[in-house]
């Protein structure tokens, strides 16, 4: 397939690169670390049942793997450092269409949900907050209060992003930075308190291993791959980092290792301090670790931290989602008006604007869906399957642009190529056969949302040759 590239900007059009790599470690480490390392243990033990062992090299296992992915996504964007990150790679690799489908799953769903979700899990921590301080409101007014807050945090951190890259990017160190340290902390507590019941009581590893207990390793692997989900986006940003071509690499990898040890300290405190059984019932066994170490104000201070650590993951999400509208700009006349950036703070102005109103319309529709669960979240459980194929495409376009480019210019080459972004491909198409299997209506859902796309750049681009 011929490479189709992008339309040529004037000069003054390219972003300013203001990006250190301190800023692009924490944009990798805080879009990773949010709110999946507090909650997933609790839905990983409950699918394993146990063997505290077994959980921790699970947890290990995906660390690795996507490390792999990283070291891949690490040679793309040394190739392209330009904005967009996997749009970029899907379109030099498979051409506009694939890239156009993924923008636009990227932007009715995959990161406008989750934008508002983030938004909504943060107010929702400040609630238990107030409830713990004794402020007392009715039901109904919480239900405004979430919707108000959530609304008013999503405008606050559009409002610092279009200000200035610079200005998105040193919240993100601050944010990022304490929850570093906090999680640090979590993983550090059980060797300076006293210790609870926990894996010592335990059996370690299963005696067997049979057809079940398989099923509830998928299972587990579903939920510890969302926790590392995030680390690519900083991809999307390399145009506005210095030195992009080291730097972005840099950051992937020493930010992947960086969590790997965050994710296995954390989770060896939950199972040195509470059993097994205990973490599958405990929504949060974070909170349930501080209040048996710190008792007295453990629990509080873990909601502060998840807020914290949350707003750190919806400010990148914030910094990096318009700038894959902004690519796709580029290419496609009918979005020309998303590719132009600010006079004065340099940002793309329009897209900062469209992503954060939809999300924060997202928000207010919350309710508008079929049973109990938010819309938000709703639209984001059926778009993970979707969005995963276009994550492996972007893997697999390392091989293809080996072949098909071999003279190109890599100012970085993936480590241990051809093995390291086989294991990534062959981990995430079991990950991909599991979750047809277990949520085939769920599946076959995102992928209608990628057909309407399809639809609609088919019907844009015979409009765009007749005219």
């Amino acid at each position: 397939m011929t490479r189709i590239p992008p339309p040529p900007e004037p000069q003054a059009q390219h972003l300013p690169r203001v990006l250190g790599l301190f800023s692009a470690m924490t944009i990798v480490v805080g879009e990773v670390v949010g709110s999946g390392i507090f909650f997933k243990p609790e839905e990983v033990s409950r699918a394993i049942g146990g063997y505290p062992a077994l959980i921790l090299a699970l947890w290990v296992a995906c660390g690795v793997v996507n490390l792999f992915g990283a070291l891949a996504l690490a040679e793309l964007s040394a190739m392209f450092p330009h904005e967009g990150g996997t749009y970029v790679f899907l379109r030099e690799t498979y051409g506009r269409m694939w890239a156009f489908l993924w923008c636009w799953s990227e932007f009715w769903v995959i990161r406008t949900g989750a934008i508002a979700a983030l938004a909504v899990y943060t107010t929702m921590s400040w609630q238990d907050l107030m409830q713990a301080a004794g402020i007392q409101i009715t039901s109904g007014s919480w239900k405004w209060f979430r919707m108000a807050a959530a609304v008013s945090i999503i405008f606050a951190l559009g409002a610092i992003n279009f200000a200035g890259a610079l200005w998105g990017g040193r919240v993100q160190n601050v944010m990022t930075s304490i929850k570093v340290a906090f999680v640090a902390l979590l993983a550090l507590l059980p060797f300076l308190a006293i210790r609870g019941p926990g894996a010592a009581r335990e059996a370690f590893w299963p005696a067997q291993v049979d057809g079940t207990l398989l099923t509830s390793i998928g299972v587990a692997l579903a939920a510890i791959m969302w926790a590392y989900d995030g680390w690519g986006n900083v991809t999307v940003v390399a145009e506005e980092v210095r030195d992009p071509e080291r730097n972005v690499p840099r950051a992937l990898v020493a930010g992947m290792l960086l969590i790997m040890v965050l994710y296995f300290g954390a989770n060896l405190a939950y199972y040195l301090t509470l059993p097994s059984a205990q973490i599958a019932a405990t929504f949060n066994p974070a909170r349930a670790v501080c209040e048996k170490l710190l008792p007295g104000f453990g629990g509080n201070l873990l909601l502060a931290m998840l807020m914290v650590s949350l707003i750190g993951t919806l400010n990148g999400n914030i910094l990096v989602g318009p700038r894959v509208l902004y690519a796709a700009a580029r290419d496609f006349h009918f979005l020309s008006p998303f590719r132009q950036l600010h006079p004065r703070t340099r940002t793309p102005a329009l897209a900062i604007g469209l992503v954060s109103g939809w999300s924060m319309l997202l928000v207010i529709l919350a309710d508008w869906s079929p049973g109990d669960t938010p819309l938000y979240q709703w639209l984001t459980n059926y778009c993970i399957f979707g969005g995963s194929i276009f994550y492996l495409s972007a893997v697999l376009a390392v091989f293809m642009l080996r072949i098909r480019q071999p003279s190109a210019s890599r100012p970085y080459r993936a480590w241990g190529y051809p093995l390291t972004p086989a294991i990534f491909a062959v981990f995430y198409l079991f990950l991909l056969a599991s979750m047809l299997w277990s949520r085939p209506q769920e599946c076959f859902t995102g992928l209608a949302l990628i057909a309407a796309g399809l639809v609609v750049y088919l019907l844009l681009s015979h409009r765009s040759k007749g005219s």
